[in-house]
């Protein structure tokens, strides 16, 4: 067991704190300077238990438990002093350890609670604590503005980046709209000016034979003519139908009447072609030139594919913010296998093509199967920044 030796009662000035050399029955043996002006016992008083302002029970437990231990032991007491009452924080050591006829001799350190000196320097540390703390939390805050502030300026800038973007991609669909119109007229200028006119003379030259031929060679002569001629009537009928001008001449649901008309023209088909709604004056061109092309490749599959079909439904339905066009036939319907590579169905611009339309316009494409029997085409097209105007159905 370690001890602390103090040779000399004078050893105890080496401690700046009141210390207080005792023995566990509280008899006072020595006090340094600090204790002397601290508690200032007087002749009177030899015995700490004499001077104890608290219990007195538990200071002689305390100081008998110091006695008996290894390390030193800490415990609240309370003294009188010149000044009054006062509690002191004790530590408690052995220097001598208890023998059978003496008690043990103990070294008591005593630390005030409310040191003035420890106070004031606690509040400075609290206060340039808060200070550090508050300046530091505006900082934080002024940071966390700046970066708001900041990203909000990102914000804006990204959001107007995008409005001109968009602005500017609709700019370029519309030219690309009419980059496409303006090329399909040429390619139907051309075939009606060139390709027409050789067809007309290569038709006026098999007739001037047919003249000058007889048997068996009038015969093939007589195929031949009426096959140029079926091509003549294809070609006319490209160069008619896939002209934007003839929209712009009837009018759009006058164009889908008329185109409609002459598929049925052989007497095959039933046409019913209703309309509903106001159609808008005027209607986008981007929107007539799409549904018009959707239609004409509609009604091409429905002569080609829709096997016995007797009867054709055509109806044009003008809503406030859309356009709906709707084609069904009474064949045979959808068939069960997908499409293949070189089917009729992708004869023109095909159902991938017609899909591309409505989408480059932001409209939808419908195919199924007609409620009991046939197939139906539903284009929906989005019309906006228009006015409508009434018209007869």
């Amino acid at each position: 067991m370690m001890h602390l030796q103090l040779r000399h009662e004078l050893d105890l000035e080496v401690y700046l704190e009141p210390s207080v050399i005792a023995l566990t029955d509280g008899s006072i043996r020595a006090l340094n300077r600090a204790a002397s002006q601290l508690l200032a016992p007087g002749r009177a008083a030899t015995s700490l238990l004499d001077i104890c302002a608290s219990r007195v029970d538990a200071l002689r437990t305390y100081l008998l438990a110091c006695s008996g231990s290894r390390q030193p032991l800490i415990e609240r007491v309370g003294f009188n002093g010149p000044d009054g009452p006062g509690d002191y924080r004790c530590f408690g050591n052995v220097l001598i350890p208890r023998r059978k006829s003496q008690p043990a001799t103990l070294l008591l350190r005593l630390f005030p609670l409310l040191d003035p000196r420890f106070s004031a320097a606690a509040e400075r540390m609290r206060r340039l604590t808060a200070e550090r703390q508050r300046r530091l939390a505006m900082q934080q805050f002024d940071e966390l503005r700046s970066d708001r502030l900041r990203l909000v300026e990102q914000y804006c800038f990204v959001a107007e980046a995008l409005r001109i973007v968009e602005a500017r991609t609709h700019r370029l669909e519309d030219e690309l709209n009419h980059i496409r119109a303006d090329e399909r007229a040429r390619i139907a200028r051309d075939l009606h000016d060139h390709t027409g006119q050789e067809m007309a003379r290569v038709l006026i030259e098999l007739r001037a034979l047919q003249e000058s031929t007889k048997g068996l060679a009038r015969r093939r002569l007589d195929e031949i003519v009426e096959h140029v001629t079926g091509v003549g009537r294809k070609i006319h009928h490209a160069v008619v139908s896939g002209r934007p001008r003839i929209v712009e001449e009837l009018g759009f649901s006058r164009a889908i009447e008329a185109m409609a008309a002459s598929f049925a023209a052989d007497g095959r088909l039933q046409l019913c072609f209703r309309k509903k709604g106001a159609e808008p004056d005027p209607m986008p061109a981007v929107i007539e030139d799409t549904l018009y092309r959707v239609a004409q490749e509609a009604l091409t599959n429905t002569l080609k594919h829709a096997l016995c079909a007797r009867k054709l439904d055509i109806v044009l339905d003008f809503a406030r913010s859309s356009v709906s066009l709707t084609i069904a036939d009474d064949g045979i319907g959808l068939r069960s296998q997908p499409e293949r590579p070189g089917d009729g169905l992708r004869t023109g611009i095909g159902l991938p093509g017609m899909r591309q339309r409505m989408a480059d316009v932001g409209g939808t494409l419908g195919i199924g199967a007609r409620c009991g029997k046939g197939t139906i085409v539903t284009a929906v097209a989005p019309l906006t920044g228009v006015a409508p105007r009434s018209v007869s159905s």
